[in-house]
């Protein structure tokens, strides 16, 4: 039996498809980003040997890899074809082609966040679905007596894989196990996974086909290298847009990034019950991020929800990513 969780916030939307009970994938869009297959309009600000970077009306810088006739300063008309991936150190700018004219009337973010989750299944449910990050916050995730560690770098990510027994069984789990979390977190890009060694080329085998076998159900397509003497195995994977583990640390390694921080503080404004105003303590860089200009529409989405005022008081002693006190629950 499959189902579709919607659980969507003032500038973050979430969806995940559930298997028999199971969330099986996790899917976030948030609204300051642009979006895989939003469309708008721009300025050429540099041109560069293989393309150029393009300034859009909302003040986005926006890559172009290919090369373009128009001088510098000219108007152009672009599609989204990979949105912007925070990495750790750096957020890699979208990418877009160029189309002949935007759409009349634009293509906005509600469409497109409800084409993909209609694209999962036909048809969706509100649900919470907060218990599914956890795993992905911790970095690690535990099968019987196999530990499986996991991080970001800058090259891609990491799984380290322990355990204590016979080397092939333990591989054996933790193959699935991470073909599962690929899934789940709707990793892209580089990842390498430190399988315990084997001496036997044959195991070995056995172990990447149990990757593949577990990966079918999952529809990113990848590549991936033999496991070598060392236990180490490549896998890329296509990414056209960020991860969970992407949106969720940023530009860090292992730590709520300020937009994450923000984001969840207006969805527990939006979803707290009660009377009076809410009280929103955050750390002074998140504060200031939830009282800019930019997110203007959202907190007023979010005060609109609660149906109570919202206040943001900063305070540098704040633990975890804040909290929201209601004068009257």
């Amino acid at each position: 039996m499959t189902d579709i969780w919607r659980d969507d916030a003032p500038g973050e939307r979430r969806a995940a498809l559930v298997e028999n009970g199971n969330i099986v994938e996790i899917h976030i869009q948030r609204d300051a980003l642009w979006a895989l297959g939003e469309c708008g309009v721009g300025r050429i600000d540099r041109k560069t040997p293989s393309g150029a970077y393009i300034v859009s009306d909302d003040g986005s810088v926006l890559l172009l890899r290919s090369k373009i006739t128009q001088p510098d300063g000219a108007r152009i008309a672009f599609e989204v074809t990979r949105e912007a991936i925070p990495e750790p150190g750096r957020i890699k700018p979208p990418e877009i082609m160029l189309r002949d004219n935007a759409p009349k009337p634009l293509i906005g973010k509600d469409a497109l966040w409800d084409a993909r989750v209609a694209s999962l299944a036909p048809s969706a449910i509100n649900a919470s679905i907060a218990d599914g990050f956890d795993v992905g916050i911790a970095g690690q995730s535990v099968v019987g007596d196999v530990s499986i560690s996991f991080q970001r770098t800058k090259a891609g990510l990491v799984f380290d894989i322990d355990g204590i027994g016979d080397a092939f069984a333990i591989n054996m789990a933790a193959a699935t196990e991470i073909a599962r979390l690929l899934r789940l977190y709707q990793i892209g890009a580089m990842v390498l996974i430190d399988f315990v060694s084997m001496e036997s080329k044959a195991q070995r085998t056995q172990i990447a086909e149990a990757f593949d076998a577990a990966s079918l159900a999952d529809a990113r397509p990848f590549e991936r290298t033999a496991i070598n003497g060392y236990g180490m195995m490549q896998v890329v994977r296509a990414r056209p847009r960020p991860s969970v583990l992407d949106h969720v640390f940023g530009t860090r390694i292992a730590a709520l990034s300020d937009e994450t921080q923000a984001y969840w503080l207006l969805r527990a404004v939006a979803q707290s019950t009660g009377f009076g105003t809410r009280t929103v303590t955050a750390q002074p860089d998140v504060a200031t991020l939830l009282q800019s200009e930019g997110w203007a529409a959202w907190r007023a989405a979010a005060v609109r929800l609660a149906g109570a005022d919202m206040v943001v008081v900063a305070d540098e002693k704040a633990a975890g990513y804040g909290h929201v006190h209601v004068a009257q629950s």
